[in-house]
């Protein structure tokens, strides 16, 4: 199963964009997409009660969405880039994958796609993906990445090259 996590604010702007042509590469695999914009859910409480073996009590709509990063066997991560750093959307998420440290101290090896866009030149992007891609290689992911600007290039769906780099990364996962 291939878990998609879509941290943007738009189901049709370039980080999702780019996500979904990833995703749809991906022959014959179930994949789940988490659109996490549309998600009810809470950021973690600072409880420790994974930490202690015992279960989370947030019981929101994430659940569902870390039980499939939990178990997938490929993962694709899209946000962009605000104000120098992942959404909002995105680190609520992760701060919230915490509790997989405890429940999996030795998780597979994976593959992962780590997808940032952002309005500025695509350098900007560079610091946001690479602390997104060594948090995924502590949980046993190998890593690539793929950095949009709107400033250095067209709109995903009008740039045919960078469309197809997602569908080869993405085609790569599995």
């Amino acid at each position: 199963m291939v878990c998609v996590i879509l941290a943007s604010p738009s189901r049709k702007g370039s980080t999702s964009t780019l996500a979904l042509e990833a995703a749809n590469a991906i022959e014959d695999a179930d994949v789940r997409i988490h659109f996490l914009n549309e998600l009810e859910f809470r950021d973690c409480q600072g409880c420790r009660a994974c930490k202690r073996g015992r279960p989370c009590p947030l019981k929101d709509d994430l659940v569902p969405v870390l039980d499939d990063l939990r178990d997938c066997d490929a993962l694709i991560v899209a946000t962009p880039v605000y104000f120098g750093r992942a959404t909002g959307l995105y680190c609520m998420y992760e701060d919230r994958t915490y509790k997989l440290y405890a429940e999996q101290p030795e998780p597979p090896a994976r593959k992962a796609l780590v997808i940032v866009s952002a309005g500025a030149r695509t350098e900007a992007c560079r610091p946001t993906a690479e602390r997104i891609q060594r948090i995924l290689i502590r949980r046993n992911f190998e890593t690539s990445l793929i950095l949009h600007s709107t400033k250095d290039s067209a709109n995903p769906k009008d740039d045919a090259d960078l469309m197809e780099l997602a569908r080869v990364e993405g085609r790569k996962l599995l």
